[in-house]
């Protein structure tokens, strides 16, 4: 009980929208190192959340629509794998799953906060500031909560009985299936991170990184963090420079041509 009360509480602190919950526990990868801690397991939890991430490499939000739900799958992927003993590409299978599903909570926990604003703007009308203030810490907490901590914990605290039960049923051709389809899904996951890197200016990087991990006999992946690191601050502090001198240009021909319209005004 008290490991799903923690579950329960990282999934608040996941979906609570405050700064450290984007830097520390959105990524599956992050929330399988905690969800490791609670259960004794950190090394198990980054590995399966580590597997679980890159099915979901391509994820976005456009709008906020989830194509599924990232939350659900990190936290309850990797707690219902530690807890079921799954292996990495059974427990990548299952974070799917919970994600599609997840996806409704999602849903419901949008459409209950778009009532919020409203109330907002009737506090702002009215000038009162420190109603305002409540209405966008508390209810939308109480939200997080209701949404997403209690699901958590519920799955979490009578969950390992029904998937034990659910794989026990499984036939040994199912289990098989299951494994094929967690290998793929990573696959699917880096192919649709390409899609969005798909660009003249970016396939450069990735031509240099596919060298150096191909003909380099590189496997380690801190040194591929660095060297990534290194590059993205490399075309980011160019990127400016580019960006002024393209905007600069238009903007002195259009003070020229101003100028002569002027000329040709006062003429």
């Amino acid at each position: 009980m008290l490991q799903a009360l923690m579950v329960a509480l990282l999934g608040w602190i996941q979906c609570s929208s405050m700064p450290p919950a984007w830097w520390l526990v959105r990524e599956p990868i992050m929330t399988g190192l905690w969800v490791g801690l609670i259960y004794g397991k950190p090394v198990e939890g980054i590995i399966i959340g580590a597997a679980i991430n890159v099915a979901f490499l391509g994820w976005n939000s456009t709008g906020g629509a989830n194509p599924s739900d990232l939350y659900s799958a990190g936290l309850l992927g990797t707690a219902i794998a530690i807890q079921g003993n799954l292996t990495t590409e059974q427990a990548v299978v299952i974070a799917i799953s919970l994600g599609v599903i997840g996806n409704y909570a999602w849903i419901l926990f949008m459409s209950l906060n778009s009532v919020i604003p409203s109330l907002q703007d009737k506090c702002a009308e009215q000038g009162d500031i420190r109603k305002l203030i409540f209405l966008q810490i508390v209810p939308s907490q109480l939200v997080v909560i209701l949404v997403r901590a209690i699901p958590a914990y519920l799955a979490v605290y009578y969950g390992p009985p029904i998937i034990e039960s659910l794989l026990a049923s499984v036939p040994d051709w199912g289990v098989a299936g299951f494994n094929a389809v967690g290998k793929v899904l990573p696959a699917l996951g880096i192919a649709m991170l390409l899609k969005y890197m798909g660009r003249k200016e970016l396939l450069v990087f990735f031509g240099i990184g596919f060298a150096v991990s191909a003909f380099g006999g590189m496997n380690n992946l801190l040194f591929a963090a660095i060297l990534g690191a290194g590059m993205g601050y490399i075309y980011i502090s160019l990127q400016p420079k580019e960006a002024v001198a393209s905007a600069v240009a238009p903007s002195q021909a259009s003070v020229r041509e101003s100028s002569l319209y002027e000329g040709e005004d006062e003429i």
